[in-house]
């Protein structure tokens, strides 16, 4: 993943969606950047690890932010391909794959206001407050200015979004089948697809 606010909102949802059922690690890169140059080496790595028998699956999970979606989500999948692993997208006909690509439209904040209810539990301030119907459908760009805009109308967060904070406390709240976002949606799929 590309960033400690994803890690820190991975770490509350991964169990949930988990349930015992696989281990799991997070690699937080730093930075988007940071990730896509370590990529094909770290990708490679774990070709090496899958060929000596570990049974291993990969998820490469990044922020869409400004960037044409289907353009990042194809220089994913090459990269992977180029490091000799198999995609969920270009699965083989048995269904075989080691590599989910997962891309947060537009960013990871789309998953928090896909969740309305975790937002009520996780500020209680806004308990009866009218959501706008922008949150009925996230992944429409702007977003964490979007969600710090409204949260600040409500007294929380005045003066700057703490990401990393925001993203701990919103997600320990989350329910990953009731989510909105359909990049959660989509990342959830990917989660189950490696079990």
């Amino acid at each position: 993943m590309e960033e400690p606010s994803m890690e820190a909102a991975l770490r509350e949802v991964m169990p949930k969606i988990l349930h015992g059922r696989a281990h799991w690690k997070s690699i937080n890169m730093g930075s988007k950047s940071k990730l896509l140059k370590a990529l094909p080496d770290r990708l490679r790595a774990y070709r090496i690890r899958i060929n000596n028998g570990e049974d291993l699956k990969i998820i490469v999970l990044v922020d869409q932010d400004s960037e044409n979606c289907e353009q990042l989500k194809h220089r994913l999948e090459t990269i992977a391909r180029k490091a000799g692993l198999t995609t969920k997208t270009a699965a083989n006909s048995q269904g075989d794959f080691q590599v989910v690509t997962r891309i947060a439209i537009e960013e990871l904040e789309a998953w928090f206001m896909g969740d309305v209810d975790a937002l009520k539990s996780a500020f209680t301030s806004l308990r009866g407050v009218n959501f706008p119907g922008n949150f009925s459908n996230p992944d429409n760009g702007g977003t964490w200015e979007r969600l710090h805009h409204f949260l600040k109308r409500h007294g929380i967060y005045r003066k700057s979004y703490p990401k990393i904070k925001a993203a701990r406390q919103i997600a320990k709240h989350m329910e990953p089948g009731r989510n909105r976002s359909r990049s959660f949606q989509s990342f959830l799929q990917g989660v189950e697809a490696c079990l």
